[in-house]
């Protein structure tokens, strides 16, 4: 069995424009947005590198090898619980620990406290709070300059890197 040569991710995002009504009672609740007539969305694929570093490029870690040949093998030998968070705190961190040419970044905050993205160095222009993701098409961006942290206290995140073909 061979590694495969046209490895790509997909990935869509939809959105749907919402009022939010406060009720005498206290209780919000939301509706359609009248004003805004059209949803929002997209899809798109991104070409990556065939081998991406034994599962390096996600937050969970599973027991298979970038020999797929030994997929079989592992699977039935071992079972694992795929945890999938990384914690977050007001110290900048980066989400790899090597230098690689990545083209798509997925990134979920699964806590309540608002997570802090930079793609380039130390500018944190993209906020996720708590509950939503980002993901996007990058051009070569190092991982070296994917960073994340919290304005304060601490938060979990979920994410996917995918190297350069």
């Amino acid at each position: 069995m061979a590694t495969p040569n046209d490895r790509r991710v997909v990935y869509g995002t939809h959105v749907v424009p919402q009022e939010a009504i406060v009720r005498e009672e206290g209780a919000t609740t939301y509706k359609l947005d009248a004003t805004v007539a059209k949803r929002f969305g997209g899809k798109g694929s991104v070409d990556i590198n065939s081998d991406q570093a034994v599962d390096g490029w996600v937050s969970f870690l599973s027991p298979v090898d970038n020999l797929w040949e030994a997929v079989d093998n592992v699977w039935n030998l071992d079972q694992t619980v795929w945890d999938g968070e990384r914690g977050v705190t007001t110290s900048a961190a980066t989400l790899r620990s090597d230098t690689v040419n990545i083209d798509f970044l997925y990134v979920k905050n699964l806590g309540s406290v608002e997570c802090q993205l930079a793609l380039e160095g130390d500018e944190f222009d993209i906020l996720i709070p708590g509950g939503a993701a980002v993901s996007m098409r990058v051009n070569s961006i190092s991982s070296a300059n994917i960073k994340v942290q919290t304005a304060s206290s601490t938060t979990t995140i979920e994410y996917v890197i995918a190297k350069t073909p």
